[in-house]
């Protein structure tokens, strides 16, 4: 699997860290989630090892007609519409994590990807901002890998 990893996110010794990769079908899912455990046995000690949200589509092109100033000058644009969408999360413990994952993705128009957010806990709540943390690793990460600018 071709992870794009996140530096870890540390804030009174919890640690985030995300990881994303290319999605096809939500079928995969198990498997992903499974591999990650695998290839890294520090994420099976984490308290929340897979916020997740996920979101697949495909591209279609479509002419969209504007009328220029000019009399009868029409001008071409090519419009992108996301077509099929699908789409889905998990929050592993962490009452709305996965949510605020999936809305990321909405709002950045990412598609055909899987974010994951692992936490491992510090003892001590963080209130709202981990949640701040979690979107920011999830963020970086997306970057990384160019699903989103």
């Amino acid at each position: 699997m071709d992870w794009n990893v996140s530096d870890v996110v540390t804030d009174k010794k919890s640690k985030f860290q995300a990881r994303c990769c290319f999605l096809r079908d939500q079928k995969d899912i198990p498997d992903i989630l499974q591999g990650m455990i695998q290839s890294d046995k520090h994420i099976a000690k984490a308290s929340h090892m897979h916020m997740y949200a996920w979101r697949t589509g495909t591209e279609e092109l479509k002419g969209n007609e504007k009328q220029t100033k000019k009399k009868n000058n029409k001008k071409q644009d090519e419009v992108v519409q996301l077509k099929n969408v699908q789409q889905g999360s998990s929050d592993c413990g962490e009452a709305g994590a996965g949510q605020r994952l999936l809305t990321l993705l909405e709002r950045s128009n990412a598609f055909n990807v899987i974010v994951i957010v692992t936490r491992w806990y510090g003892g001590t709540p963080l209130g709202p901002a981990r949640f701040r943390h979690i979107c920011s690793a999830a963020l970086q990460s997306l970057r990384i890998g160019g699903f989103v600018p």
